[in-house]
């Protein structure tokens, strides 16, 4: 997506388009999509997936620019918290016996990364 189109859309859409592209990316390393967008009470996943016999919840950050610090930063510790309540509730309805990751999709910049197991 370039600069001008950016310009154009307002959040929820930039969100949305990031997330499309994290999908695609976690596709492309072999992940499987289970759902994405899991309201839970006290928040939202925004992709939860498969890879192999783990369930990965995936958060996406995006930043345009250095302004307000890297987008990995940007999963501090009250959002890792936050995230690992949401997955224990999500895990002991759908899955209470699997092995669970947590894995982040950054852009910076326009830059997609991977951070695979990016907290436990």
């Amino acid at each position: 997506m370039n600069r001008a189109e950016r310009g154009q859309m307002n959040r929820a859409e930039r969100g949305r388009a990031g997330e499309d592209a994290a999908a695609l990316l976690l596709q492309a390393h072999g992940y499987r999509i289970v759902a994405r967008n899991v309201r839970l009470p006290g928040g939202e996943i925004d992709i939860i997936a498969r890879d192999g016999d783990t369930v990965v919840f995936v958060e996406v950050k995006a930043r345009a620019s250095g302004t307000y610090g890297s987008a990995v930063r940007a999963v501090d510790a009250r959002k890792r918290a936050t995230l690992r309540a949401l997955a224990n509730d999500w895990l002991q309805i759908a899955a209470p016996r699997a092995r669970a990751r947590f894995d982040v999709v950054t852009y910076d910049r326009g830059r997609a990364t991977l951070h695979r197991g990016a907290f436990a």
